[in-house]
């Protein structure tokens, strides 16, 4: 999923020029999309199975149901879920002191969120249970997929 702090400069221009916001193509499968369909359109003018306007109708024809694939891509994906107002979080940032904030080894030994020792209860995130979500998911995967 293409997000909003990521720079547009890294997609390909296929990606680009079609306004992808859900699907991110790699260049493979870009290259795949505009110059294949361009190549699938020349061979079937030159065996005179479509006439020569096939080879500009299937590119654009490639082209729109790549964008209707993303328009579904987002009509399926969940809206993220707002926090109702009023709702103080768990943790307030002022409560942290500051060295603790700005600890090196806090910072490098394991992901915000998580429990630390020293502190008692974890603060809650909920992108930190996502993240150990999908780890776990890849480390089981890897597993069947080696047994």
């Amino acid at each position: 999923m293409s997000r909003p702090g990521q720079p547009d400069v890294h997609r390909p221009m296929y990606a680009r020029m079609l306004r992808l916001r859900f699907l991110t193509p790699n260049g493979f499968l870009c290259f795949v999309f505009l110059e294949g369909a361009v190549a699938l359109g020349i061979l079937l003018a030159l065996a005179e199975l479509v006439s020569w306007w096939g080879v500009i109708v299937l590119p654009i024809t490639v082209a729109i149901m790549v964008k209707l694939n993303d328009l579904i891509a987002g009509a399926l994906t969940p809206a993220p879920v707002a926090a109702p107002v009023g709702v103080r979080p768990l943790v307030e940032h002022a409560s942290i002191p500051q060295e603790e904030r700005r600890s090196s080894d806090d910072a490098t030994t394991r992901l915000p969120g998580m429990i630390s020792r020293e502190r008692g209860a974890p603060i809650k995130r909920p992108w930190v249970e996502r993240a150990e979500a999908q780890q776990q998911w890849i480390r089981q995967s890897a597993t069947r997929r080696y047994e």
